[in-house]
């Protein structure tokens, strides 16, 4: 199956116009496609491209955290600005940066291996190639290209607004979301600019937002006759309820399977996208809009069983709950780490995305995968 991949030049160069693309259409100024246009045909799409040869003196040349490449079997990848986002951490990378071959440590079968490196791991590699050692002999590397065809037919274009797109993917839609283009550039959802531009959030917006309505609910509660000491208790039932929901919410519904047009339309809008571009930074975090409406849902089926004067302030815990939550996925995709809690959470959180999809569902604590037996396998 034809897998696309992101070509690390296209970030160098502008999108040519093009009449036919709905792109154009988007306000001066709007952010560019990061994804090359190329005349080439569907059924060309896994034409080999002219591999460069380098020598491994050239390939020495670029063995620093600001110009690393690596070697894998023969084949070079310049993974620079991928360093930040490994699953183990930079340092893990830079301690094996000299080495001449690093496919035994990426396979798990080195003594120094943290762990194996999953397919989609080796596949997400590919967008980094930049070419090759001259006594390498194996299969050409597929170009890197826009396109991606699905077994029913459904050829899927990149350089297109995706939204109304990946419905059509049918049963090879999860397996597509879960193929990582690693770029911090945004990707286009829709044609409209309205709607495309709704689908952006930055991520201080949400403290912004949320935060005075917290403190607001707080007041609620006061008035409603709830003691000042009792604030305290009532909004960490709220963060824990947050937690639980955070966890539950991530694995049944962000993570089910879907085949369907409809299904596999709304399953990109709520976290498909994401794995599909986990550096896209403007959707990172979850629009006020969206969240209102969840807010709604819940607020409306609380209002039942939790006493009328712990209602405000329980649920105000659940929105901090929310609020730390959506800050911490940021900072986990874009931070860097400072210590060792930051350290490790961004090391099971990406682990989840490069590695191990079924497990770590959890964001901001891993409690609810240990209560549950979804954490993540230990090597043995």
């Amino acid at each position: 199956m034809a897998v696309e991949r992101f070509d690390p030049s296209d970030l160098k160069i502008s999108r040519p116009g093009s009449p036919d693309s709905v792109l154009d259409s988007l306000q001066d100024g709007a952010p560019e496609t990061n994804f090359r246009r190329r005349k080439v045909s569907k059924d060309s799409a896994n034409d080999a491209p002219d591999v460069k040869v380098l020598t491994l003196e050239e390939v020495k040349k670029h063995r620093t955290p600001d110009d690393a490449w690596i070697i894998v079997d023969g084949e070079v990848y310049d993974i620079t600005n991928f360093l930040d986002n490994h699953p183990g951490g930079s340092d893990l990378i830079m301690e094996h940066l000299e080495d001449d071959n690093v496919y035994e440590i990426m396979k798990g079968v080195d003594e120094s291996s943290d762990h194996s490196h999953s397919k989609a791991a080796f596949n997400m590699l590919q967008q980094f190639h930049v070419g090759r050692l001259p006594s390498k002999v194996a299969e050409i590397v597929p170009s890197s290209k826009t396109f991606f065809k699905a077994s029913n037919g459904f050829v899927l274009d990149l350089t297109k607004p995706l939204v109304l797109q990946v419905g059509n993917l049918g049963e090879d839609y999860n397996e597509w979301a879960h193929q990582a283009i690693v770029s911090k550039e945004p990707t286009f959802f829709f044609g409209n600019k309205f709607l495309e531009i709704n689908t952006r959030t930055v991520w201080w917006v949400i403290p912004l937002v949320w935060l005075p309505v917290i403190c607001y609910l707080q007041f609620m509660s006061l008035s409603r006759g709830l003691p000042v000491y009792s604030l305290p208790p009532a909004m960490a039932i709220g963060i824990l309820w947050w937690t639980l929901t955070e966890y539950s919410m991530h694995r049944f519904l962000f993570h089910v399977k879907t085949t369907s047009y409809w299904a596999n339309t709304g399953h990109y809008l709520l976290h498909g996208c994401h794995h599909k571009f986990p550096l896209d930074g403007l959707r990172l975090v979850f629009p006020p809009a969206g969240a209102a409406i969840f807010c709604v849902l819940f607020w409306n089926a609380f209002k039942y069983i939790i006493p009328k004067t712990i209602l405000p302030s329980a649920f105000g815990g659940g929105l901090l709950g929310y609020v730390i939550y959506d800050v911490t996925h940021y900072f986990l995709h874009h931070g860097a780490p400072f210590d060792t809690i930051t350290r490790n959470l961004k090391r099971y959180h990406l682990n989840h995305h490069f590695k191990e999809q079924t497990s770590g569902f959890g964001i901001t604590s891993s409690l609810w995968d240990w209560v549950f037996g979804t954490l993540p396998a230990k090597r043995t």
